[in-house]
């Protein structure tokens, strides 16, 4: 949620701001004026309650007219107080309305653009390898070498599932140890958080304002919804907390399976386990000062860059434009891996800066060293996930059908290859 404290300050450069994310400006005047009209209603109600609290002191010591005025005095107050705060919640509500579906203001780092033609690639890394034969999408690898079954995943939970297989079942278990090893050793502390959370981490990480895809629920009498993400319990664990400067940054690695519905999606990748309902992910999570944000946004693009340069996959650093970064997002980098079987690079990981946005709708405060109470910064960047596994099969695989594993990962895997099927 962005701050309404600012706003008042200088309404004209959040318009600017949130124009540059296709905002209408006049969304922010809408706002202001409901504001006001807020803050004038609760001045109203805290006068009337204030005028209450001292009539009610006075009226034991009196008697007769003066005592039977105050009475009819207090029954009035009582009356148009009530008035009021029924005025009241409905600003306030109006206000929310408001408030919770503007996105974060995206960085001046940020590029312009609408949508993906407007992302700026960074730089290139690693060399995408060259074969002497049609190099296979990874769907087509995984048939050929019996790694994948969506046909009866189909048959028992519908499209977008899959059941991972044979070699590939222990690809993407050592993948996820590995990552959430290697990433605890930086100093980030390992965790397994709930997968399932109310709607307020949900709707606290500003998924459900801005994006439907997360919004798998058990059932209304449960209250219980299905994360998109580890983003969502893993910033929620400060939900209503204060932390104390002198601990910060708090940093942690999440590991989780990951639950979206792929709404808008229908018709494209629709083979394979590129775009699936269900996949596992780990997941760097990070509380910090407002002034460490920028500098730890840029640590968090460099862990996954060692982790994609330590697998050997080739990739693009992609900085996204303001029309493709998330609405918590002032800031988000993807990293695209080659996909030899696709010719193209594919996102597989991201990075975001979310500054205080999450944290304000949290709650997730920092008492600084002098005492003065702050908003904190929150960020998040993504270790490794399923579309590794994608990135692994296309650019190891050999002319015999066989596909070679990341030395980093063949002393979990027990195997070095996964050798094609005779």
């Amino acid at each position: 949620m962005l701050d309404i404290k600012e706003i008042r300050k200088d309404s004209e450069k959040f318009k600017k701001s949130l124009k540059r994310r296709g905002i209408d400006p006049q969304k922010i005047d809408k706002l202001l004026v409901l504001d006001e009209k807020k803050l004038s209603l609760l001045h109203k109600v805290e006068d009337a309650s204030a005028r209450q609290n001292e009539v009610s002191k006075l009226i034991p010591n009196l008697q007769g007219k003066e005592k039977e005025n105050l009475l009819a005095e207090m029954k009035v107050i009582a009356k148009n107080k009530k008035e009021q705060e029924i005025l009241l919640r409905d600003a306030e509500k109006s206000f929310l309305e408001i408030i919770t579906t503007l996105p974060n203001t995206p960085l001046d780092s940020v590029p312009d653009g609408k949508g993906e033609d407007g992302n700026k690639v960074l730089r290139k890394e690693g060399k995408p390898p060259k074969f002497n034969f049609k190099p296979l999408e990874h769907w087509e690898l995984a048939e050929k070498l019996d790694l994948l079954d969506t046909e009866r995943s189909a048959k028992v939970s519908g499209s977008r599932f899959y059941y991972m297989k044979n070699e590939l079942a222990i690809l993407q278990q050592a993948l996820s140890f590995w990552a959430f090893t290697e990433v605890s050793k930086k100093g980030f502390s390992p965790m397994i958080p709930p997968f399932l959370t109310r709607e307020r981490a949900i709707r606290g990480t500003g998924y459900f304002s801005h994006d439907e895809n997360y919004r798998i629920n058990l059932g209304k009498e449960d209250d219980l919804f299905l994360i998109g993400t580890s983003e969502v319990p893993m910033i929620s664990f400060h939900d209503n907390e204060i932390l104390e400067e002198k601990d910060l940054p708090h940093k942690f690695v999440s590991y989780s399976p990951c639950f979206r519905r792929e709404a808008g999606t229908y018709g494209k990748d629709t083979k394979g386990i590129f775009r699936v309902h269900q996949f596992e992910k780990v997941e760097m999570i990070i509380f910090c000062l407002p002034e460490q944000s920028k500098k730890l946004h840029e640590e968090l693009l460099k862990i996954e860059e060692e982790m994609m340069k330590k697998l050997k996959i080739p990739y693009q650093v992609v900085n996204l434009c303001c029309g493709d970064i998330s609405g918590s997002s002032s800031k988000t980098y993807d990293l695209e891996a080659w996909l030899p079987g696709q010719d193209k690079y594919r996102e597989v990981t991201s990075t975001s800066n979310c500054t205080d946005y999450q944290a304000r709708n949290l709650n997730i405060r920092i008492r600084k060293k002098n005492g003065e109470i702050i908003t904190a910064h929150t960020l998040n960047g993504t270790a490794v996930a399923i579309r590794q596994l994608i990135a692994i099969l296309e650019n190891f695989q050999n002319k015999d059908g066989s596909v070679d594993i990341p030395k980093v990962l063949q002393p979990l895997c027990g195997f070095k290859k996964i050798e094609a099927k005779k």
